[in-house]
C-alpha cells in the first residue's frame, strides 16, 4: 500500500486519503472537536442533543428531505458523539462523493434544529437512559468510568448526561454549543477506496473548503484527576445476572508504553476467545457467561477494564477468579509462545482490516488524530516485532495492579462480598 495523501485546506480541516483502486466505492471517517470533552459545566448533554440533531434538518432541507437525498444517491451518512470528538461516518461511490460531501457540509454548516426534532432526540434519549438504568452491564462500566475519572471528567461522564438533566436542555443550548464548536477548526476527514487526485480536489477537498469557521478553538483536554480505588454495589434485585467491572488508570495514546500493553491485554483477556481470563473463569471454571479485558487510550489518558457476566450465585468466586488471573500475571507471566501470538494477532488483524475501506479510512483518521505520523501504516508491524517479551510482561504487571483497581458490581448483589 502507497503513503496516504494528506492535505491542509485552507480553511484549517485536514483530508486525509487512500486510493484502494480494487474497492468500487469511497467510505470516509470523521471528526472536529465538539464531543462531550468540549461541553462546558452548565453545558452536559448538549453534545449528544447535536451530534443527533444534524441529519434533522437544514436551512434548505427538511430531515425527510436530507434522507432522500442520501438514499437516491444509495449514500449512507451518520453523525455520534464520543468522549472527545463529534464523529462522522458514511459511504457513498465516485459518481455520488460531491453530493455526500456537499450533504455533509450542509449539516455542519446550516443545521435547523426544528423545535419537533429537538424533541424528538430528547424522548430518544431519556429512553436511551431508561433502558441503561435496567441492564446490569451498563450500570456497572458507566459506574466504573465514573469512579476512574472523577470530578465530572469527560471519559468518566455518561454522555447522555442524566435524565433531569435531559429534561433541561433548550434548543438554544444546542443552537449555542454549535457557534461555538462545529466548524472546520480540527476537523479530520479521512477517505479510502475509489480515489484519485482529481476525485479527492474536485469532489471532496472544494465541498469541504467551503466549510467557515464561526466559533472559538477547543481547547486541550485535562488529564484525568488522581483517583483512589473504590468498591461500588448497585442492587438491582429484579435481575438474573449480575455484572462485574474491574479496572484501573492506564495511559494515553501517544504513551510510550501503549504498545506494550496493547499486546498486553490481548493476551490477558481478548485473543483465542477472550484470552487467559476468558479461559480461566469462562472456560475452565465455568464462572461467567463471558469475562474479557478492555483498554481505552484517549488523547489524555486511558484505563483497563475488566467485564464479566455471572450468575449470582457465583459472583463471589467469579471475583476471586479474576483477582487470580491478576496476580497470575507476577507469579506466571506471559510465556514466549504467549507473546508471539500476541504479536501475531496485532499484526495480522491489522494486515486483514485493512482489505476493507471502512477499515483504511478509520486507521488513516487514527493516524491523523492521534499524531501518529504518515508512515504508521509502515512502520507498525516494526513497532510491535520490535517490542522485547520483558517489557510486555513488566507493563501488564504494572498497570493490570488489583491494588489500585476498583470495582463495580450490579444485579442481585445482596450481601455478597464484592471486594477484589
Amino acid at each position: 500500500m502507497t503513503l496516504p495523501d494528506r492535505t491542509v485546506l485552507d480553511n484549517g480541516a485536514v483530508l486525509v486519503s487512500q486510493a484502494v483502486p480494487s474497492n468500487p466505492f469511497i467510505a470516509f471517517r470523521g471528526s472536529l472537536p465538539a464531543g462531550t470533552a468540549q461541553e462546558a459545566p452548565d453545558e452536559f448533554g448538549v453534545a449528544e442533543f447535536t451530534a443527533r440533531l444534524l441529519l434533522s434538518g437544514t436551512k434548505r432541507a427538511s430531515a425527510a428531505r436530507l434522507a432522500d437525498r442520501l438514499e437516491g444517491i444509495g449514500a449512507a451518512l451518520e453523525f455520534l458523539n464520543a468522549e472527545e470528538t463529534l464523529g462522522f461516518h458514511g459511504r457513498c461511490t465516485r459518481d455520488t462523493v460531491a453530493e455526500t460531501m456537499r450533504i455533509l457540509v450542509e449539516c455542519f454548516a446550516t443545521p435547523a434544529f426544528p423545535p419537533k426534532e429537538v424533541e424528538r432526540v430528547r424522548a430518544s434519549i431519556l429512553n436511551d437512559l431508561r433502558q441503561e438504568a435496567d441492564d446490569t452491564h451498563d450500570r456497572a462500566n458507566l459506574e466504573l468510568a465514573r469512579i476512574l475519572f472523577p470530578k465530572d471528567h469527560p471519559y468518566g461522564r455518561n454522555p447522555k448526561a442524566s435524565p433531569a438533566r435531559v429534561r433541561t436542555i433548550r434548543r438554544r443550548d444546542v443552537v449555542t454549543f454549535h457557534e461555538g464548536h462545529v466548524g472546520p477548526d480540527g476537523l479530520i476527514l479521512a477517505v479510502a477506496g475509489d480515489v484519485d487526485p482529481a476525485v479527492i480536489e474536485e469532489a471532496i477537498a472544494r465541498p469541504l473548503g467551503r466549510l467557515r469557521a464561526e466559533g472559538a478553538s477547543s481547547g486541550d483536554i485535562p488529564p484525568p484527576s488522581v483517583y483512589r480505588p473504590r468498591t461500588g454495589r448497585i442492587p438491582m434485585p429484579h435481575k438474573s445476572q449480575a455484572d462485574i467491572a474491574v479496572g484501573g488508570p492506564a495511559v494515553a495514546r501517544r504513551h510510550d508504553d501503549y504498545y506494550a500493553l496493547h499486546v498486553a491485554n490481548l493476551l490477558f483477556g481478548r485473543i483465542g476467545l477472550y484470552g487467559r481470563l476468558g479461559q480461566r473463569i469462562r472456560d475452565d471454571q465455568g464462572l461467567a457467561y463471558y469475562a474479557f479485558s478492555s483498554l481505552d487510550a484517549l488523547t489524555s489518558g486511558g484505563s483497563w477494564t475488566v467485564s464479566a457476566g455471572v450468575n449470582p450465585a457465583n459472583l463471589e468466586k467469579a471475583v476471586r477468579g479474576i483477582r487470580d488471573e491478576l496476580d497470575r500475571l507476577r507469579t506466571d507471566p506471559f510465556r514466549p509462545e504467549e507473546i508471539r501470538d500476541g504479536k501475531d494477532n496485532q499484526i495480522g488483524g491489522l494486515v486483514v482490516s485493512l482489505e476493507r475501506n471502512g477499515e483504511v479510512a478509520s486507521e488513516l483518521h487514527r493516524i491523523e488524530y492521534f499524531g501518529l505520523g504518515i508512515d504508521f501504516l509502515e512502520r507498525y508491524a516494526d513497532v510491535v516485532e520490535d517490542l522485547a517479551e520483558d517489557r510486555v510482561r513488566q507493563v501488564a504487571q504494572k498497570y493490570f495492579d488489583p491494588s489500585a483497581a476498583s470495582i463495580v458490581v450490579a444485579g442481585p448483589v445482596g450481601k455478597t462480598r464484592v471486594t477484589l
